[in-house]
């Protein structure tokens, strides 16, 4: 049986900063790109071949999957945005992990990818259950960022949801990749009145 503490790990509400990050969704929406198309790209390039991918290696090798997912967000943004929520979700102190507790010290980065991956380990959570309640979480939050802005409605948001957790798959290597991301996160960057911060 899965632990309840799983559904506590990728809950929307848990303090970590999650509401202030739209993976880009803002910058596309203010220079008109059609922003479901845009979601679904970075989903599947960036979330799906990057932060869900990197669970498989940091369930053996935490430093290795850390030091590769932070090579690989180029903006300072979307670097920012992945330590930040790694480092507030160690210091929520929801599972016991000797890595998790190096990156509370100040040891190590903490991507949230990874730390994640730490939780749901020590927590007893399968790799592939892990991948799953990442990919949804931060879907999620690219989908309600974008309802945010008003760029979808609530339904919409909804429907997109479950149309590319129907393609879902944890097959997946390690290969990030979204020249689109990069370019938009540093146009957002230097954007004087925003939303989020990335």
């Amino acid at each position: 049986m899965i632990t309840p503490k799983a559904f506590q790990l990728f809950d929307s509400s848990l303090p970590i900063g999650s509401f202030t990050h739209s993976l880009g969704v803002e910058e596309a929406y203010m220079r008109g790109y059609e922003i479901k198309s845009f979601i679904r790209d970075i989903f599947e390039n960036v979330i799906l071949k990057g932060d869900v991918a990197i669970i498989k290696i940091a369930y053996e090798d935490p430093v290795k999957a850390d030091e590769l997912l932070y090579a690989s967000k180029l903006p300072k943004e979307i670097k920012n945005a992945s330590i930040y929520m790694g480092v507030s979700l160690a210091n929520l102190n929801i599972c016991h992990d000797e890595y998790v507790e190096e990156v509370r010290k100040g040891l190590r980065k903490g991507t949230y990818p990874v730390i994640v991956a730490r939780c749901c380990k020590s927590l007893g959570i399968r790799v592939e259950d892990c991948m799953a309640g990442l990919a949804y979480s931060e879907l999620a939050q690219m989908v309600f960022s974008a309802v945010r802005l008003r760029a979808i409605d609530f339904i919409e948001g909804q429907k997109l949801i479950a149309e590319i957790l129907d393609n879902f798959t944890t097959n997946v290597e390690f290969e990030p990749f979204s020249p689109i991301l990069d370019i938009l996160s540093k146009l957002h960057e230097n954007r004087e009145v925003k939303v989020f911060m990335s």
